[in-house]
């Protein structure tokens, strides 16, 4: 799980966001949370928010079972999960939520279809 708090800026979204991407294990992960609640401000414009999306959706070609949450209510979120959900080249959406508790609940069942079974292509599959 991401956590953001404060002023947070595109370097720092970029850096995070390059080391769980460039992470071997990135195939076999089942969820990803990214918790924005904290957040005050997010200075990222709409070539970034494209750039983050598009290096996200081709860092996830082979996985078929994440889940993928981000938790918060900024104006940002919702273009950055536009963006990655509108990019050509995912199997996978994005959802918002408005509490962790609720991003868990739907990140959990990535991980329950996972075990002792090979990974299925419903990670796309909306929130319960």
């Amino acid at each position: 799980m991401r956590r953001f708090s404060g002023v947070v800026t595109i370097d720092e979204l970029d850096i995070s966001a390059a080391a769980i991407q460039a992470d071997p294990r990135i195939d076999a992960l089942c969820y990803s949370i990214h918790d924005f609640r904290s957040v005050t401000e997010l200075s990222v414009d709409d070539d970034d928010i494209e750039f983050l999306a598009l290096r996200a959706a081709v860092s996830l070609r082979h996985n078929t079972i994440m889940r993928i949450a981000y938790v918060g209510d900024h104006p940002v979120i919702t273009r950055l999960i536009d963006a990655f959900n509108r990019c050509c080249t995912s199997h996978h959406r994005c959802h918002r939520f408005a509490t962790l508790s609720e991003a868990r609940r739907y990140t959990a069942g990535a991980c329950r279809r996972s075990i002792g079974r090979a990974p299925t292509a419903d990670a796309a599959a909306p929130p319960a």
